[in-house]
């Protein structure tokens, strides 16, 4: 993980000291413009993400925008335990909707930079599933609301006017690494 983050600052100094060079003709992220993204990750389970974001404030001569919006998530964990005389499958699912916050910043042309906060609640249900050697077996489940919080650094490269591809690193939907395509309108 370590080699991945250093990997992760150098592209990003990379693209700062590129940045002083390079002109923004046209913004990828500008007042009004709206923007769906779906993303998938891995981390502490399998996360997937729809978030939509309007841009309400353009900054920094088109440079910079402020954008808000909302999302939903998906975690799906699964476990599985073999112990001395039983095995345990246990599957854990988390499901949230949530406001989200983003600052996003284009050091070059076609490329949307961007960290993002988020806020939300909703619903975690678990199922372990006990199976003991006799053939004996047992079901818990359990349902319960909760808290989540995203926090968000991602980058969006625009290949033509409305579609891109997008990666972000930080905690989403139970992921730490995620990958997906965003549509601009």
């Amino acid at each position: 993980m370590k080699k991945f983050f250093s990997i992760f600052a150098v592209a990003a100094a990379l693209l700062v000291a590129g940045s002083a060079q390079a002109q923004v003709t046209k913004p990828v992220f500008d007042k009004g413009d709206n923007i769906v993204s779906l993303t998938l990750g891995y981390g502490s389970g399998f996360g997937q993400r729809l978030t939509y974001e309007r841009s309400v404030y353009t900054l920094l001569d088109g440079k910079a925008s402020v954008g808000v919006g909302g999302s939903f998530s998906n975690c799906i964990r699964t476990y599985k335990y073999n112990g001395y005389y039983y095995t345990n499958r246990d599957v854990r699912d988390y499901f949230t909707l949530g406001v989200v916050g983003s600052f996003h910043y284009q050091f070059i042309d076609k490329l949307d930079t961007y960290v993002q906060l988020g806020l939300g609640g909703g619903a975690y249900v678990s199922k372990d599933t006990y199976t003991y050697d006799d053939g004996d077996k047992h079901v818990y489940k359990n349902t319960h609301g909760i808290f989540d919080w995203t926090t968000t650094a991602g980058v969006r490269w625009y290949f033509n006017d409305n579609w891109a591809v997008n990666g972000e690193v930080g905690w989403v939907a139970g992921s730490y690494l995620m990958v997906g395509a965003t549509y601009k309108f």
